[in-house]
């Protein structure tokens, strides 16, 4: 597409960013970014909070903080109760109000599927912008929330076996807001970091890979996992989106023999209003952790950065 240069576009959409950051003095600018996509559970008011979760995601993700928002809707006329679009908006109004974010307005236009999000525009200082290209060998990769929740939304729309502690942990982890995780960041000067969304968790770190000019060593064991997620694998409930992402990707990423074919396409899982992976000084790890963990957020440490290698991540 073309290309208008404008020298306060600090970072658009060259990297595959969380969003756009256009600056408007020299101490703030301005972070926005859209989201909305078909639902993923049934019930109408956890699909509103969501949604909004989701969306607000980005803007967290690059040190922002959210503070106006616009619902954007699709919805198909008379295939749905009236009350379903109301307890969407009920759900969004909820996590906008946890969040402080204030919804201003929005737009809904007529589709054959129903879909609804969020547009976002948020502060961030500019000396704590988070984005794709930031990341230096030896930074140390923090994963925050457990990854899965393709596989257990598209198995309990299949009508799977999905254990209720299952369930309930995805629903958690997706109503769950990254505002904690970004403060904690700030704090500790993070420069690099993206929410883990669409393109799965190697999706996201080949972005930062591409971007940071380096390549990422990642350890599958501990990456964490929503409880009872592989045996849903088994049973084959995958998204459509986790084998794009694999097809995609399988240039760029090296697994070592021991990672099977399963782990793969697991690594793989596009998410919904995921964690975020940071990439952390060494120096400060120990201190981020901790914060994290006295936030009552959970976090690992998947892997790190390196020097350019032949793959852009290489997977154990």
């Amino acid at each position: 597409m073309p290309v208008k240069f404008d020298e306060n576009l600090l970072v658009g959409f060259n990297n595959c960013d969380d969003a756009a950051v256009y600056k408007i003095d020299n101490e703030r600018s301005l972070a926005f970014t859209v989201d909305f996509f078909t639902p993923v559970v049934d019930d109408a008011v956890d699909f509103g909070r969501i949604a909004v979760a989701n969306a607000l995601s980005d803007v967290y993700a690059m040190g922002g903080i959210p503070f106006l928002s616009l619902n954007v809707m699709g919805f198909p006329l008379g295939s749905a109760p009236d009350h379903i679009f109301s307890d969407i908006l009920k759900g969004a109004a909820e996590k906008s109000m946890e969040a402080g974010v204030v919804i201003g307005g929005g737009h809904s236009v007529r589709d054959k599927e129903l879909k609804f999000g969020q547009a976002v525009i948020g502060f961030v200082n500019n000396n704590e912008i988070i984005d794709n290209s930031g990341a230096v060998p030896g930074d140390y990769i923090v994963l925050t929330k457990p990854i899965g929740t393709g596989i257990v939304t598209t198995a309990k729309k299949l009508d799977g076996k999905v254990k209720a502690k299952t369930f309930k942990q995805a629903i958690e982890i997706m109503q769950s807001l990254n505002k904690k995780t970004r403060d904690i960041m700030v704090e500790n000067k993070v420069k690099c970091a993206t929410d883990i969304t669409g393109f799965g968790l190697l999706g996201h770190l080949y972005e930062i890979a591409s971007a940071s000019s380096i390549s990422i060593e990642i350890d599958s064991n501990e990456v964490p996992f929503i409880y009872d997620i592989f045996t849903l694998a088994e049973e084959g409930f995958f998204p459509g989106g986790a084998y794009n992402n694999r097809e995609y990707l399988k240039n760029y990423i090296a697994f070592s023999k021991k990672v099977t074919e399963l782990m793969e396409l697991v690594l793989c899982d596009p998410q919904t209003s995921g964690g975020i992976a940071m990439f952390v000084n060494p120096e400060r790890l120990e201190k981020v952790r901790a914060m994290l963990k006295e936030a009552g957020i959970l976090s690992k440490v998947i892997g790190c950065a390196s020097k350019k290698l032949s793959y852009d991540i290489i997977v154990d």
